[in-house]
This record gives C-alpha cells, sequence and structure tokens, in this order.
C-alpha cells in the first residue's frame, strides 16, 4: 500500500513537471502569436517577379522618365540621349546594388541592378519556440535526415538548371546579342527613278524645251565619323555588363537557396522536436492513468488537465507540421519542383558542420573585390561611360550621301535627233553650324563622373557587407561554442539532478517549474545559435561571392 502511494505521488509529480512545462510553451506559443498578428497579418507573397534592372554606365535618367515623356530620356534635334543601341528592351535606373538577405545586410539593402525574387519568407509558427524538455537532447539538433534527402550541394545544381526565373533572364543575355547585331547594322542605300521635262502636248520650235528625260539614282551614306562602329562597341560592353549582372543574380540566387534550406532543416527539427514532446505527454499521461486510484480527486484533476496540454501539444505539432511544409514549398519554388515532389522534400545534411577558420578579414575583403559579379558590372560600367562619349561626338556628324545616277536617259525624237545617255554624281552633307550634339556628349561626360563616384560607393558598401558578415560569423560562432563549451553541460547536470530530487520529493513542483524554464530556455537558445551561426556561413560566403566555406 505504501509502495502504491509513493509510486502515485512520483507519478503525480511528473504530471505536473509536464503540466508546467507545457504550460511555459503554450506561453511562448501566444506571444509569438500575438506579435505575428501584429507585424504579418496576411501572408506575404513567396516570390516576387523579377525584371531586369540598369544597366551601369548608361545614360538612362536615374529618376525615370520624365511626365508625359514616352521615352526614357529626354530627345533633343540630331539624337536622343539614349544609350546608343538599336533594339531590346528599355532598361531603367543605374549601377546594380549589392544586397546581403537577412539581418546582416538589412541597412545596406539598396535599390539593385538585374532584380529577382527577394529572399524567401522563413516558416515563422515554430521558429522562436522553445520545446518543452525533461532532459536536454541534442540527437535530434544533430540528426542528419534520411539518407536519400536533397543535400545542398545538389539544390544549388538544380536551381542552376531548373530555376525558372534564371532561365528567364538567360534571354536577357540573348537580347542584349541581338543588340549588338543591330548596333553593328548599315544605313540601307536609296535607289529611285524619276522623269524629267515631260511636256503638256509637245515639243517644237514654237515651245522648244526638252529632251525628255529618264534617270536612275542611286544615293549611298557614308559614315565619316564612324558612328556605327562606336555604337557596337557600346552594345558590346552593355553585354559584357548584363552578363555580369546575370552572374550577380545567380549569386543572389544560390543566396535564397542558402537560406530556404536552412529555413527547411531548423523547421524539420522544429517538428521532430514537438512530435518527440507530444509522445512524451502521451507516455505520461498512460502511466498517470494506470497508477491512479479510483476516487483520487487529485490525480483526477492532473489527468483532465494533462490531457488538455497533450491536446494543446498536438495542435502546436499541427503548427510545427505546417511550417515544415512552408518551408517545403519555398525551396521546391527556388528549385523548380512540381507540387507532387516538393511535399516529399526532406534535407540530408546536419545543421552543424565541421567548418575550418575562413581567411583574414583582409584577404576576405580582396576576394569579395576581386570576385563580387556585381562589382565587376560596375567596372564595366564605366568603361561603357566612356564609350558613350565617343558615341555622341561620332553622333555630331550626319551621314555623307553620296549621290550616283549612273544612266540618264534623253529622248530626242521629237526634235529627229538620236537619243543620248549620261551619268552625274554628287555629294550630300550636313553643315554642323548649329547641332553638333553638344548636350548629349555633355550629359555623357557628366555621366562618367557619375558612374565612378557610383563605383567607389559600391566599393564601399562592399567592403562594409564583408566585415559585417565576418563579424557576425565570429560572434555566432562564439555564441555557439560558448553554449555547447560551459552551458549545455551544466544544464544537462543540474536537470538530471532536479528531476532525481524532485522525484523524491525533495524539491517542489515549483522549484522544478522553474529548472524546466531554464532547460526549456537553453534548448532553445542552442537551436537558435545553431541556425544563427549556419546562416552566418553562407552570409560570408555570399558577401564574398565565393563559397569558401562548406
Amino acid at each position: 500500500m505504501g509502495c502504491d502511494v509513493i509510486s502515485v505521488r512520483r507519478t503525480w509529480r511528473f504530471a505536473v513537471a509536464g503540466l508546467a512545462c507545457a504550460g511555459l510553451w503554450l506561453g511562448h506559443v501566444a506571444r509569438l502569436a500575438a506579435q505575428q498578428s501584429d507585424a504579418t497579418s496576411p501572408r506575404s507573397a513567396i516570390l516576387e517577379f523579377p525584371n531586369l534592372g540598369p544597366v551601369p554606365g548608361s545614360l538612362e535618367p536615374s529618376l525615370g522618365a520624365g511626365p508625359g515623356d514616352l521615352d526614357a530620356g529626354p530627345s533633343f534635334p540630331g539624337g536622343t540621349a539614349g544609350s546608343g543601341i538599336l533594339g531590346g528592351r528599355q532598361r531603367t535606373g543605374r549601377i546594380p546594388r549589392g544586397r546581403r538577405p537577412g539581418p546582416l545586410g538589412s541597412t545596406l539593402t539598396a535599390n539593385r541592378g538585374l532584380q529577382l525574387p527577394e529572399s524567401l519568407p522563413e516558416p515563422a509558427p515554430s521558429g522562436s519556440v522553445p520545446i518543452p524538455v525533461t532532459t536536454i537532447d541534442t540527437s535530434i539538433i544533430d540528426d542528419p535526415g534520411p539518407s536519400d534527402g536533397l543535400t545542398l550541394d545538389a539544390a544549388i545544381e538544380r536551381m542552376m538548371a531548373c530555376n525558372l526565373d534564371l532561365r528567364a533572364l538567360r534571354h536577357e543575355i540573348t537580347q542584349a546579342d541581338a543588340d549588338v547585331l543591330t548596333a553593328g547594322l548599315r544605313t540601307n542605300p536609296l535607289i529611285y527613278m524619276d522623269t524629267q521635262f515631260i511636256p503638256y502636248g509637245t515639243f517644237n520650235n514654237a515651245r522648244p524645251g526638252g529632251p525628255t528625260q529618264y534617270d536612275i539614282n542611286i544615293t549611298y551614306p557614308i559614315d565619316v565619323s564612324r558612328k556605327r562602329q562606336a555604337r557596337t562597341v557600346v552594345a558590346r560592353m552593355a553585354r559584357s555588363t548584363i552578363e555580369a549582372q546575370f552572374q550577380d543574380v545567380t549569386r543572389r540566387q544560390i543566396d535564397n537557396v542558402y537560406r530556404a534550406f536552412v529555413n527547411l532543416q531548423a523547421a524539420r527539427i522544429d517538428m521532430l522536436m514537438a512530435r518527440a514532446t507530444v509522445h512524451r505527454q502521451e507516455r505520461l499521461l498512460a502511466t498517470l492513468e494506470r497508477s491512479a486510484r479510483p476516487g483520487d480527486a487529485a490525480a483526477a484533476d492532473a489527468i483532465d488537465h494533462l490531457a488538455l496540454v497533450l491536446e494543446r501539444s498536438r495542435s502546436g505539432l499541427g503548427d510545427s507540421v505546417e511550417a515544415f511544409a512552408d518551408a517545403q514549398e519555398g525551396l521546391g519554388v527556388l528549385l523548380g519542383l512540381p507540387p507532387h515532389e516538393t511535399a516529399t522534400l526532406e534535407p540530408q545534411g546536419r545543421l552543424r558542420t565541421d567548418l575550418g577558420d575562413p581567411p583574414p578579414l583582409e584577404e576576405l575583403t580582396s576576394i569579395a573585390l576581386q570576385c563580387r559579379p556585381d562589382l565587376h558590372a560596375a567596372r564595366i560600367g564605366v568603361s561603357r561611360a566612356g564609350a558613350e562619349i565617343q558615341l555622341q561626338r561620332a553622333n555630331r556628324f550626319d551621314d555623307v550621301y553620296l549621290f550616283y545616277d549612273p544612266f540618264t536617259y534623253q529622248d530626242n525624237r521629237p526634235f529627229g535627233l538620236s537619243d543620248a545617255t549620261s551619268w552625274a554624281i554628287g555629294v550630300t552633307c550636313a553643315l554642323p553650324i548649329y547641332n553638333r550634339n553638344q548636350g548629349n556628349i555633355a550629359r555623357a561626360e557628366s555621366n562618367v563622373s557619375q558612374t565612378k563616384l557610383e563605383l567607389a560607393a559600391l566599393e564601399r558598401r562592399l567592403v562594409s557587407e564583408v566585415r559585417l558578415a565576418e563579424r557576425e560569423y565570429r560572434r555566432s560562432r562564439e555564441a555557439l561554442e560558448q553554449i555547447e563549451r560551459s552551458i549545455l553541460p551544466r544544464i544537462s547536470a543540474m536537470l538530471e539532478r532536479k528531476t532525481e530530487q524532485f522525484t523524491t520529493g525533495r524539491i517542489t513542483a515549483d522549484d522544478y517549474e522553474g529548472h524546466l524554464d531554464d532547460a526549456s530556455e537553453v534548448a532553445h537558445s542552442h537551436r537558435e545559435a545553431l541556425v544563427r551561426h549556419r546562416r552566418a556561413v553562407f552570409d560570408l560566403n555570399t558577401a564574398v561571392g565565393l563559397r569558401l566555406l562548406p
């Protein structure tokens, strides 16, 4: 009889511990739900439509077209202020702005060049919810996932091949090739025929005139200022710039894959933790129901409360399953997966990876200045702006038109004379007195200075991005090492000791609840620190423009 009473008391204490732990969890869930309802009530779109942005070094205005203007820039007599490239799609804006998504680059976000979707929204429901624990279990966090799951390398490779946004933007390079072809085309020559001295009636001695004349005329334009060559140079530089911008788009899209893959890993861990919590509470409820004595009101109340907590935990498990499905959807869109494959998407690989130390900050900055494609595009843009000056200077002079009349036939039959044939040649050219394209030349020269300043600003922002990413990498690693080296062992030993004291009745339920609170916070902090460091690794790769760390 005494042993049964002790067993019931111990079981009841476990139930109280489970209730306290679940209550802590539900409190975090309620606070998170309140924050989410205030911040983002409607669900945001998964992706935004990409579009081709600015071409560095172009003469198009940064502020866009003026009110009522159909063109990207104002037009002037004798030419336009455009880029000099014929055909293709209008592109607005200027140098592509670098961006590092997430907390590291939030203050550095600016207008970009070749536009891509924004970062995918992270699965919200369980990402910040501490999971109730009775022991600190790191096996779930270190779970590598299924052996046949999707690895990060495979995800990047598939995104490069199947991402619809990248496939669509590749056509911009094809269109730039068409622009080069169009810019190199020559002006067509003109040919016309005419008849002169056609009499009203007939010519005679009383009414002399004629003779009637028939002409074939060919007019050939001669590009004396080499406008076609200058236009072709500008088009080729624009094509090289767009190619570099596309490489930068690929860099940012790989960063989206980084973040979506980490989101999927974190959501899976949260789902596994929530499922383990439900299983623990189900076992605890079953044990309590088996050991409860008939008529024991306290045990009945504990069973009722624990059953209610279990239902709420199951609801939380449903939220974590939905968050995992959201993360699957986000990564599936990036990889171009059909819906039936997206629903079975599982990550393979641990959040914790063995990383070597990255190079020093000075070397990281040097690598970024050499490898970042957006900076390369901006440098080409400076050269392109210089080529624009040469194009506008060439546009000072119009084509010279060579006139050639290879055959002129004069009808002398009304005069009883033999017919006559002849030829003629002439030149037509414009006198550059008033319009010598002065305004467009001045605008192109100003554009060179502006593009150089924008390049310097981009270099400064790039250096800051690398510094921020390297600083976040070091701090996140220090925080993770501190938790795993000193906090986790101590909290695990303390929790094991307090659990034994609670089961033997040496501490109260309130005291044990406080220890469970501490353990839940540590478990949550450990998970968040691991995810933070993994994201910091990828942010450093993105900031440098090279995958230095795995």
